[in-house]
C-alpha cells in the first residue's frame, strides 16, 4: 500500500513538474503568460494572446497505428503544424505533461525535443505562410498525449 501511494506521489510530481517547465523562442520564455496564453515574438518584441484568439497557428495530432510489443502497447503519431498566418512562422514551443512517454531516444524525429517541449528543428527555415510541418514519434501506449501551443516567433 505505501508503495503505491508513493508512485502515485511520484507520477503526480512528474506531471507537475512537466507542465512548470519552461521553454525560451526568441524573447518568449514559455513561462511568460498564463494559462491558456500564448506569447508571441514578433520583431525582438513579445506580448501574450489568449490561447482561443491566437488563429494564425493550429496543431493536428493524428493516430497513424498502434500495436503491442512484448506486452507494451505503443502508438505512431503525426503531428501537423499549420502556419494560417500572414508571415514566416520562425519557431514554435509546443509543451506536452507527463501524459507523453516517447518509447525511447529515436522515437521523436523531424523535430527537437527537449524537457517536455517541442520546437522546430535548428536547420530549418520554419513555416512559410500557408504551409505545414510534419514531425512524428512513438509513444508508449494508446491515449493521445497533450500538446499545447506555448510561445510562437516569426
Amino acid at each position: 500500500m505505501k508503495i503505491a501511494l508513493f508512485s502515485l506521489l511520484l507520477v503526480a510530481l512528474t506531471c507537475l513538474s512537466a507542465v512548470n517547465s519552461t521553454f525560451v523562442v526568441g524573447t518568449c520564455d514559455s513561462s511568460k503568460c498564463g494559462a491558456g496564453q500564448v506569447c508571441i515574438c514578433e520583431g525582438g518584441v513579445s506580448h501574450c494572446v489568449l490561447l482561443d484568439q491566437c488563429h494564425d497557428v493550429a496543431i493536428v495530432q493524428s493516430i497513424e497505428r498502434s500495436w503491442v510489443e512484448n506486452g507494451q502497447s505503443f502508438t505512431l503519431y503525426r503531428v501537423h503544424i499549420f502556419n494560417y498566418g500572414p508571415r514566416t512562422l520562425k519557431n514554435i514551443a509546443i509543451q506536452t505533461d507527463c501524459t507523453l512517454d516517447p518509447r525511447d531516444q529515436s522515437s521523436v524525429w523531424n523535430i527537437e525535443y527537449h524537457n517536455g517541449f517541442f520546437s522546430l528543428p535548428s536547420y530549418g527555415q520554419g513555416i512559410a505562410t500557408g504551409k505545414e510541418f510534419v514531425f512524428g514519434y512513438i509513444d508508449r501506449g494508446m491515449r493521445s498525449p497533450n500538446l499545447f501551443i506555448r510561445a510562437l516567433q516569426y
